[in-house]
């Protein structure tokens, strides 16, 4: 699953502290004149910031799970055209399998045309009980391999989909966390340039393990060659062992009955 430059926006934003915790240069206010502080601005300069906090954290979880939700979007797309393409193809296999079963059919019957002994026609019976059962192997083990295919490909997805949705969650909850801790240490009277690097910290370590966690996510597009290539060895020793059976038909009846047999076979 890949994501949009829009998260990648917003992670990038969030590294900056100012973005949830805002500045808190006006925690204490000073009375110029005097030049003395004046307490009780301060504290409410640290409620403000506080609520303040609590404000953009709320914007910044808005923007996330739309984002979640435009992710969920786009891989229910996918499942959808990847389901489309399969129907599709099955369709075409069963219609062409059909097509062959009506071939089979009519060069048998023009074999029979051939027959005027009872051992030819035994032959013929034969021949055509060995082509259905070297068709009927091959059908089998290409369907096997299919199915495996499919079942490896959707595994491989779905994996991947929990990875990206796990470390999307993983980011939510440590920023979330670290916007906590930030409105926790505002409201005990922290320091504000403590709390803005131990924010930007947290920030930070949040980002770095989310791209990290990226890096090491299954990659769906390798996983597939690797189906494929196993697909593709299924196909050609299932190809290889039905030509070895209609060989080996085919020289039986040739035997009996003299006469090459074209038998096509899907």
């Amino acid at each position: 699953m890949n994501f949009p430059r829009s998260f990648q926006r917003i992670v990038a934003a969030m590294t900056a502290a100012g973005l949830l915790v805002p500045s808190f240069a006006f925690a204490q206010r000073l009375d110029l004149k005097a030049n003395v502080r004046v307490p009780g601005a301060n504290v409410e300069a640290r409620v403000q910031a506080c609520a303040n906090i609590g404000v953009r954290l709320g914007a910044i979880e808005t923007r996330l799970l739309d984002l979640r939700t435009k992710l969920d979007d786009r891989h229910n797309e996918r499942e959808q055209r990847l389901e489309e393409r399969r129907a599709e193809r099955e369709t075409k296999v069963s219609d062409a399998r059909d097509e062959a079963e009506t071939r089979r059919a009519q060069a048998t019957a023009r074999l029979e045309a051939f027959a005027d002994t009872d051992a030819e026609r035994e032959a013929i019976v034969e021949f055509r009980a060995d082509v259905q059962a070297a068709v009927e192997a091959r059908r089998a083990a290409f369907d096997a391999a299919n199915a495996a295919f499919r079942k490896g490909l959707d595994a491989a997805v779905t994996t991947r989909r929990t990875q990206a949705e796990s470390s999307v969650t993983a980011f939510r909850a440590a920023i979330k966390a670290a916007v906590e801790k930030a409105k926790t240490d505002c409201a005990a009277g922290k320091d504000a340039a403590t709390i803005r690097a131990d924010f930007a910290a947290a920030v930070k370590a949040a980002k770095d393990k989310f791209a990290a966690d990226r890096k090491v996510m299954d990659r769906v597009g390798t996983q597939v060659r690797t189906l494929a290539e196993t697909r593709k060895a299924a196909h050609a020793k299932a190809m290889a062992d039905f030509r070895a059976a209609m060989e080996a038909a085919r020289a039986d009846l040739k035997a009996a009955f003299n006469v090459e047999a074209e038998v096509e076979a899907e």
